[in-house]
């Protein structure tokens, strides 16, 4: 019998991928921001991702027997657009191939394809699930239950009540912008959060405090969809909710961190809605493991505080929360109506693009840059070296991580121990100084530098953990004005390169971990290939040295190990 392919596919109007699974197992997930060089991806549909899937599986699109949408645009005006068409969505997906006959399509509600993609994915029988994002078709949050290989959804709240759309309009009125929500998060640890947040829990869930607002018409509904129809209304009814704050007024070019008892407040405000509802949801869902999905979940300190909350054994994010993501819950529904199947357990985020040694010194040879290829254990040894140092270091090896998180695979490296080595990648990277970075760690001595509990979201940094007391002086760079880090705790056994790096570099400082931030300039997605990996090595004259692959690239002879 032959392999089963199904292609999920996110075509929102932001940050649009594409994965395939082969009998129900992942093969490959490539956002379309990688390929195509546009942060989000905004306005683009995943056809570039859809060939890279294809291309990594050795198929073309005539072996594709589903094609999974996270999305059913035909519950909204918006799905009368011809764009949705067997033709339009032929085209939008596989642009050269005009005689290719479509495959089945299976449209799978925004939300349903959010929670599969974490309940599916966390190797548990049973769940209890929450989503919480910005737009679904007529949904903003919802709560469900995984069990028996299906999604039910138990509760939705209307796109009105969106706490997605309540943080961006935060961001937006700091002046860090529609997608400053990270900033606004990083932002909030300089402040005192206060009462008065224009959200607030409510038996069984929250309630945003609104201003009335104007109702959407549905044309606009129809040419816009969801999150760009209702985003400016919602965001203009919080507008009197947010003046009531210190400085009362939405930022335009003064400095932030008069905003950061704004952002506290914000912040603490979505983590009183959101632990309400996890409250409710195990009220209804007697069941130790919580999986939660959606852009929110991005949100690292109201992860944390969930984990910490204790009211659930385990919390599980996958490595892709946001919108991206829903192009794997889609294929996992679609895979899992046509039989039985096991779905993989994703302990790992390394599900992209490779980046090879050949590609690598390829690439470094056209920009005229010395390399030298080592061995593993060489190779490990002289970069650990080079970070004790104080050098800066671009790693691109293996597959490329999928998600907003860089994990060891796509990121630029410096010493924890030295406080200027914050101050240097955030000068690189064209970032706000008071923005923090993230220590990677050996799995086995996280304890020895994290007090408390540590879920699974550590494994993709996406949930904030306090420092203990006795090592802060020992990680300066990575420990957060509060004394929180966003730990990523690295395994052995899935990225067994990365983890004897830091294995080195602690024996040679004894400090099991190092900085890890994405390797990308500001404006610009992560790197994803080797030729993105040198361009932006030749951008940035701050990155010390490049490892792609096993090789070695600096800027001059005298530098390569000997």
């Amino acid at each position: 019998m032959s392999a089963r392919y199904v292609l999920g596919v996110n075509i929102g109007f932001h940050d649009s991928s594409a994965v395939l699974l082969r009998d129900g197992a992942l093969c490959s997930l490539v956002e379309q921001e990688r390929v195509s060089r546009r942060k989000h991806a905004v306005g683009q549909p995943p056809a570039e991702a859809v060939a890279a899937c294809l291309a990594m599986a050795g198929i073309g699109p005539a072996e594709v027997d589903t094609v999974a949408i996270g999305w059913d645009f035909r519950q909204i005006p918006l799905g009368r657009n011809r764009r949705f068409t067997t033709e339009g969505l032929r085209a939008m997906l596989f642009p050269d191939q005009e005689d290719l006959v479509m495959p089945a399509v299976r449209w799978v509600p925004h939300h349903v394809a959010h929670a599969a993609s974490a309940a599916f994915s966390c190797d548990a029988e049973e769940a209890a699930v929450l989503v919480v994002d910005g737009a679904g078709e007529t949904q903003s949050t919802s709560i469900g239950r995984f069990a028996d290989g299906e999604v039910e959804i138990l509760r939705e709240w209307p796109v009105e009540e969106s706490l997605g759309f309540y943080y961006n309009a935060a961001a937006e009125w700091a002046g860090l912008g529609y997608w400053g929500t990270g900033k606004l998060m990083g932002l909030a640890a300089y402040g005192r959060p206060g009462p008065g947040a224009p959200v607030r829990a409510a038996p069984g869930g929250y309630e945003l405090v609104r201003a009335p607002a104007a109702e959407v018409p549905a044309r606009r509904i129809a040419s816009l969809g969801p999150l760009m129809a209702y985003y400016p209304a919602v965001a203009e009814s919080l507008r009197p909710g947010f003046g009531a704050f210190f400085p009362y007024a939405p930022r335009e070019a003064e400095e932030p961190i008069a905003y950061a008892d704004f952002a506290a407040t914000v912040q603490q405000g979505l983590e009183e809605a959101v632990l309400s509802l996890a409250t409710e949801l195990r009220r209804r869902v007697d069941t130790p493991v919580l999986a939660l999905a959606g852009g929110v979940a991005m949100n690292c300190t109201m992860v944390g505080v969930l984990v910490r909350s204790g009211l659930f054994d385990r919390v599980y994010v996958p490595p892709v929360p946001t919108d991206a993501g829903v192009s794997l819950g889609a294929a996992l529904v679609s895979a899992r109506e046509c039989g039985p199947f096991t779905p993989t357990r994703i302990d790992h985020a390394y599900w992209g693009r490779p980046v090879t040694t050949q590609a690598g010194e390829a690439a470094a040879a056209r920009a005229g840059l010395p390399f030298r290829r080592l061995g593993d254990d060489a190779l490990a040894r002289f970069v650990a070296g080079e970070i004790a140092r104080g050098r800066i270091v671009g790693w691109a090896r293996g597959r490329g991580e999928i998600g907003q998180r860089a994990l060891g695979a796509r990121s630029l490296l410096a010493d924890p121990r030295d406080r200027r080595s914050l101050e240097r990648l955030n000068v690189l990277k064209g970032r706000e100084m008071w923005r923090p970075v993230a220590p990677s760690m050996l799995a086995e001595h996280a304890h020895e530098l994290i007090e408390g509990r540590l879920d699974d979201p550590s494994r993709f940094m996406l949930a904030a953990a306090s420092v203990r007391p006795d090592a802060r002086r020992r990680i300066p760079a990575v420990t957060h004005v509060d004394g929180s880090a966003r730990p990523q705790t690295v395994h052995r056994d899935t990225n067994p390169g990365y983890w004897a790096l830091i294995e080195q570099f602690r024996q040679l400082t004894g400090v099991p971990a190092v900085v890890n931030t994405s390797f990308n300039l500001a404006g610009d997605p992560i790197v994803d290939s080797a030729a993105d990996a040198v361009d932006t090595f030749t951008r940035a004259k701050e990155i010390d040295l490049l490892v792609l692959g096993d090789t070695v690239v600096t800027r001059g002879e005298d530098e390569l190990p000997a």
